[in-house]
């Protein structure tokens, strides 16, 4: 079951626990006055909206870099055409090995957690290719775009290692379900034994708490969506080489 999926489904069967528990739930809480849950309410929406829009704003740089990066790599495997044929085709297996293995793994930081050589590798064709051959005035610039692209994509590897490693810090999280818990706790304190609207009311408030943690943990783990980010651009790639486009 993929983790969205599986995310919802946890959130449903939260949801008719609660309301099951608030309607038979006699009331062990004192009711509390609504200026305690105004004060939590308030204290959690500012917390969880400054890091939602904090981590929003890092998913989309994160995106933005993939598809520069993608991007410099279809111009690296056009240019070394006007090198040869033989170029070419090393520098595209090289460029398919990076992008199926993180095609295969279905995480797109792949290379950021494990050793890559794609750069590198690009860069010891060119030299073993070329070396000290006299090249045509075409072949020199196909290899000066490329060594551009190249010093572009090692630019956004660094870019993107710093924004994968801006997490939100422990004590940021302790403070959220901090706050998260008191606000459930505030809202059970809310008779409604034998009530099922208000039950369901207070339950579908409890399960929205837990779903803006829940997309707040998504994106600072970088997986909003049930695709990893930037795997449209990758295949997209891998077309290019496999003469699909």
């Amino acid at each position: 079951m993929k983790k969205e999926t599986f995310t919802q489904f946890l959130l449903l069967v939260i949801f008719v626990i609660f309301s099951y528990v608030y309607y038979k739930m006699p009331q062990a809480l004192p009711e509390i006055d609504k200026i305690y849950i105004t004060i939590t309410t308030f204290f959690f929406s500012i917390f969880t909206g400054f890091f939602i829009s904090q981590q929003m704003s890092r998913y989309s740089k994160i995106r933005e870099i993939i598809s520069h990066f993608d991007g410099k790599m279809s111009s690296i495997y056009r240019s070394s055409e006007n090198i040869s044929k033989a170029v070419q085709k090393t520098i595209g297996k090289i460029i398919t090995k990076h992008y199926k293995a993180m095609i295969a793994t279905g995480e797109w930081n792949y290379h950021l957690n494990h050793k890559s050589n794609t750069i590198s590798s690009i860069h010891k064709t060119l030299e073993t290719s070329i070396g000290e051959h006299e090249v045509s005035p075409l072949s020199t610039h196909a290899i000066a775009v490329i060594l551009s692209n190249l010093s572009d994509c090692e630019v956004s590897r660094k870019t993107m290692v710093m924004l994968y490693q801006e997490r939100i810090p422990q004590f940021q999280w302790f403070v959220i379900y901090f706050f998260a818990f008191v606000l459930v706790l505030s809202v059970s304190a809310i008779p409604s034994e034998g009530h099922i609207f208000e039950s369901i009311l207070k339950s579908a408030f409890g399960v929205s708490i837990f779903s803006i943690a829940s997309i707040l943990h998504h994106l600072d783990h970088l997986h909003l969506f049930e695709d990893f980010i930037g795997e449209n651009s990758a295949k997209d790639v891998l077309d290019l080489i496999e003469g699909k486009k």
